[in-house]
């Protein structure tokens, strides 16, 4: 995830989410149709963990959601970076 986080200084530091930027590598080189088409499929594995959680929060099911929406990120910076 980009963001900015607080360093051992206490500075804003941006950083990018591991899975992100594993997510936003690989699909690089992949025509946008398939980049689209493993996006379709991400989003549906990410509503499946987070009605999980919300049937039995717990820390597994949330961490799924997460790699569900860094991934989902990956592919709009994927996807952003051919329009520019």
């Amino acid at each position: 995830m980009k963001g900015l986080w607080q360093g051992a200084d206490g500075a804003a530091e941006e950083k990018v989410d591991p899975v992100r930027g594993k997510v936003a590598k690989r699909l690089d080189r992949l025509p946008t149709g398939d980049v689209l088409d493993w996006a379709d499929s991400v989003g549906s594995g990410l509503a499946k963990a987070l009605d999980d959680y919300r049937k039995q929060a717990t820390p597994e099911s949330l961490l799924e959601a997460r790699r569900g929406a860094q991934s989902l990120l990956g592919v709009l910076d994927v996807l952003s970076r051919r329009e520019a």
